[in-house]
C-alpha cells in the first residue's frame, strides 16, 4: 500500500515528455530495507512493493508487459543498492561519516544499471521510442533519487524512534525552517524570475545550511533545491530550460547532473564536519577524564620548562610537599632538594631537559613544609612540541618514604634472618670443641667427592687417624686437658693439609682428612706430614700438655661408589698402623 502510494505520488511530479528527474518509491523502499534491522523484516518490504508497483501500473492502464517489468526492476534497483551497502559494511551512522557518504553514492550510482537495461527492454517492447531515451529515463531518475530521497529518508527514521532526536530538531526548528525557505526562495529566484544564468548562487546556500545544520541542512537544503529547480525546469522556465539545447533528454541530464554535483559536495561536506565534530567531542572527553585523574591522583604530576623550572603542579604537589602551588610555580625543581646534591641532580636531569635522554628515573631527598626531610621519586620525560622541538620536561613526583623505611626493615631483617640461618647451619656442620666439621657433615661431603671424582674420573683419597692411648690422657691429666689434647690436635691437622682438603672431627680421638685429587703417595705424604708435626710441637711451658702422636690409615678410591666402603678400608689401614706401634701410618690394600 505504501509502495502503492508513493508510486502515484510520483506521478505527480512534473515529467516531461515521458521524462522525470524524481521516483521516490526506489529511494524509500531502499532506506527501508536498510533501516530493517532483520532479514526476515526485509521480505514483508519487497513483496509489498512488488504488490504495489503492479497494483499501480494496472490502474494506470499500462500493457502487461511493463506492469509486469517495471514491478520486478523497481525491487532489483532497490535491492541491488541495499546489497552493495551491506557488502562494503552497511551505513554504521546516519551519514555521520564521509564513508557513509562514499558507500552510498557508489551504491546510486551501480544499483540502477541492470533496472534500466529492463525497463528499457520493456518500453521498446511495448511502447517503442529509443533505447538511449528509454534507458536514461530509468537511470537519471533512479541515481538521483537514491542520492536524495534515500539520505532524507534515513535521516527521518531516527525522529521516529528516537526522543531525542526529535528534542534536537525541535530546537534546531526555526534555524532549519528558515535555511529551508532561504534556500527555496533563492532557488525560485535563480529558476523564475531571474534573467541572467545564476545558478552559482544556490552553492554558497546549501553550503551554508551543512554548515549550520550538519547532515539535515545539507540534505534539506539540496531537496528543496531540487524540488523547486525540477518543477522550473519541467515547465519550461529557468536557465536550463532556457539553454540553447535541442532536446528535453539533454535538459533533463544537464538538471540532474546539477543535482548531483549539489548533492555530492553539500552531504560530503556535512559529514566530514560531523566526524570532526564527533572526534572533539571524543578528545574533550579523554581531556576531561584526563584532567579529573591529573587533579585527583595521590602523587605529584609536573611539568617545567627547559631550564628545570616549574610550570605545573596538580594539586597533589601541596599534599606532599606541603608547600602552596602558586609560590612554587616558575621555581627550580632543585629548590626543596638539599644543595649538597644540586650538582649531581642537576647533571642527571640535563639530558632529559634538553632531550639527549628521553626519560629517567632516581630517588631524591626531598624537604617538605609539613614533614621534613622526605624520600622522593621523582620521574622525568622529555616534553616536545608537534615539531620535535623540546619544550621541557614532565613527570611525577612520589613520596616514597615510608616505603623506603619498610624496605630497609624488611632488608635489616632478612640480613639478619640470613645470617642466623648462616650461623645455624654452620653450627649444625661443626664440632663444636674443635672447629671442624663434625660426622655428618664430613660424611655428607665424602659422600660428594665420590660422586664428583667418579664423574670427573679422578683421584681421591680418605685418611683417618686417631690419637694413639687417648684414654690414658684423659685418666692421667683428666677430660679438660683431654679436650686442649684434641684442639691442638685439631689445629695441627688444618695446618699440614693441602688447599681444598677437608678435615673433621668424626668421633672422640678420631679425626678424617678427604683429598681430593690425591693419589696414594700424595696423600701418604700428607699423613706423612700429620705424623711428625704432632709428634715434634711443643707447647709453651705455662701451657704444657702431653706429647701425644697419631696414628693414620688411609685408602684411596679404586673405583668403589660406597663412602662407607671407603672408610671401612682406612679403619682396616688404620688398626694395622696401631698393630704394628703406633705413630705411623698404612696405606690400605
Amino acid at each position: 500500500m505504501i509502495f502503492f502510494l508513493v508510486a502515484s505520488l510520483s506521478e505527480l511530479l512534473p515529467h516531461q515528455q515521458g521524462l522525470t528527474a524524481l521516483w521516490l518509491p526506489n529511494a524509500i523502499l531502499l532506506a527501508c530495507l536498510l533501516h530493517a534491522p532483520r532479514p526476515d523484516q526485509r521480505l514483508p518490504l519487497i513483496v509489498g512493493a512488488l504488490a504495489g508497483g503492479c497494483v499501480s501500473l494496472v490502474v494506470r492502464g499500462m500493457p502487461p508487459i511493463i506492469w509486469l517489468a517495471f514491478p520486478i526492476a523497481n525491487v532489483l534497483e532497490s535491492t541491488i543498492g541495499a546489497m552493495l551497502i551491506w557488502r562494503m559494511g552497511g551505513l554504521l551512522s546516519t551519514f555521520e561519516r564521509f564513508d557513509d557518504v562514499v558507500r552510498m553514492v557508489i551504491a546510486a550510482l551501480v544499483a540502477p544499471i541492470l533496472p534500466a537495461v529492463i525497463a528499457m527492454v520493456a518500453l521498446n517492447m511495448s511502447l517503442g521510442g529509443g533505447w538511449f531515451r528509454s534507458f536514461y529515463a530509468w537511470y537519471g531518475a533512479g541515481v538521483v533519487s537514491l542520492m536524495l530521497i534515500t539520505p532524507a529518508t534515513l535521516a527521518v527514521f531516527p525522529l521516529c524512534e528516537d526522543p531525542a532526536a526529535r528534542r534536537r530538531i525541535a530546537r534546531e526548528a526555526v534555524d532549519l525552517s528558515g535555511l529551508i525557505a532561504g534556500i527555496a526562495g533563492l532557488t525560485a529566484l535563480v529558476f523564475f524570475a531571474a534573467k541572467i544564468p545564476s545558478m552559482f548562487l544556490l552553492m554558497p546556500v546549501v553550503m551554508y545550511a551543512a554548515f549550520r545544520q550538519r547532515q539535515i541542512g545539507a540534505i534539506a537544503g539540496v531537496l528543496t533545491m531540487a524540488l523547486v529547480a525540477i518543477e522550473a525546469t519541467l515547465h519550461g522556465y529557468g536557465p536550463i530550460a532556457h539553454a540553447p539545447l535541442n532536446s528535453p533528454e539533454l535538459r533533463m541530464v544537464i538538471l540532474q547532473l546539477d543535482l548531483v554535483a549539489a548533492f555530492l559536495v553539500a552531504l560530503p561536506v556535512a559529514s566530514a564536519l560531523t566526524e570532526r565534530d564527533a572526534r572533539a567531542a571524543e578528545a574533550q572527553i579523554l581531556a576531561d577524564q584526563f584532567r579529573a585523574v591529573v587533579e585527583n591522583v595521590g602523587e605529584v604530576i609536573f611539568r617545567t620548562d627547559s631550564g628545570g623550572h616549574w610550570t605545573y603542579l596538580n594539586p597533589a604537589w601541596l599534599a606532599v610537599s606541603g608547600h602552596e602551588t602558586a609560590n612554587s610555580l616558575g621555581m627550580s625543581w632543585l629548590r626543596h632538594i638539599d644543595p649538597q646534591d644540586h650538582v649531581e641532580l642537576e647533571q642527571w636531569a640535563r639530558p632529559v631537559l634538553t632531550g639527549e635522554v628521553e626519560s629517567s628515573r632516581r630517588l631524591i631527598r626531598f624537604q617538605t613544609a609539613h614533614r621534613g626531610w622526605r624520600w622522593m621519586e621523582v620521574t622525568m620525560q622529555t616534553l616536545f612540541n608537534n615539531n620535535g622541538q623540546v619544550l621541557g620536561a614532565t613527570g611525577t613526583l612520589r613520596d616514597i618514604d615510608d616505603r623506603k623505611r619498610l624496605e630497609e626493615h624488611v632488608l635489616s631483617a632478612k640480613r639478619h634472618a640470613e645470617q642466623r640461618a648462616a650461623e645455624a647451619v654452620m653450627l649444625a656442620a661443626t664440632d663444636e670443641l674443635t672447629g671442624l666439621a663434625n660426622r655428618r657433615a664430613f660424611l655428607r661431603h665424602l659422600t660428594r667427592q665420590i660422586e664428583a671424582a667418579g664423574d670427573l674420573g679422578q683421584t681421591f683419597a680418605l685418611a683417618i687417624f686417631d690419637v694413639d692411648h687417648f684414654k690414658a690422657v684423659n685418666d692421667a691429666y683428666g677430660h679438660a686437658v683431654g679436650d686442649r689434647v684434641l684442639q691442638r690436635v685439631a689445629a695441627r691437622a688444618m695446618g699440614v693439609v693441602r688447599s681444598g682438603d677437608l678435615v673433621g672431627r668424626i668421633g672422640g680421638e678420631e679425626f678424617g682428612i678427604l683429598m681430593p685429587g690425591a693419589s696414594p703417595e700424595d696423600a701418604a705424604l700428607v699423613a706423612e706430614r700429620l705424623c711428625r708435626t704432632i709428634e715434634s710441637f711443643e707447647m709453651p711451658l705455662e701451657d704444657a700438655l702431653p706429647t701425644v702422636t697419631v696414628s693414620v690409615g688411609v685408602a684411596a678410591l679404586t673405583g668403589e661408589r660406597d663412602g662407607g666402603v671407603l672408610m671401612a678400608r682406612a679403619d682396616a689401614a688404620l688398626y694395622a698402623a696401631k698393630a704394628d706401634g703406633r705413630n705411623r701410618i698404612r696405606l690400605a690394600a
